[in-house]
């Protein structure tokens, strides 16, 4: 997850077009995975794995989502629920929009005339 969003930039900035290209690919796999899991198990696979380990590491975790742990470990923020789907909400219409954008532009450039 951290490297989704770290990498968010290389959608509109395409200094190396092969590697914006290359994570272009990476954050609409990422994308459909979580809403796919979102859709099929009513949270992301991340907060189900993630749930897992706590459990068998004999910690009682239940019902936090994985970014909002992720969040409080990093960053020390402690969002609600709904704040949190929000932020996922408007995370996955950013790489939405910036890989059709990456899209566009890499495509062009990859096939203009020299």
């Amino acid at each position: 997850m951290l490297l989704w969003g770290l990498g968010l930039p290389f959608l509109v900035w395409h200094r190396f077009p092969r590697l914006s290209r290359a994570y272009m690919w990476f954050a609409v796999g990422f994308v459909l995975i979580s809403v796919g899991s979102h859709y099929l198990l009513g949270e992301c696979v991340l907060s189900t794995l993630a749930r897992s380990l706590w459990r068998a590491a004999g910690s009682a975790r239940d019902g936090a989502p994985f970014i909002g742990t992720l969040l409080q470990k990093v960053a020390g923020l402690h969002p609600s629920n709904r704040k949190i789907v929000l932020i996922w909400e408007l995370a996955v219409l950013a790489t939405s929009v910036g890989s059709l954008w990456c899209w566009a532009r890499t495509s062009r450039k990859r096939y203009a005339a020299p």
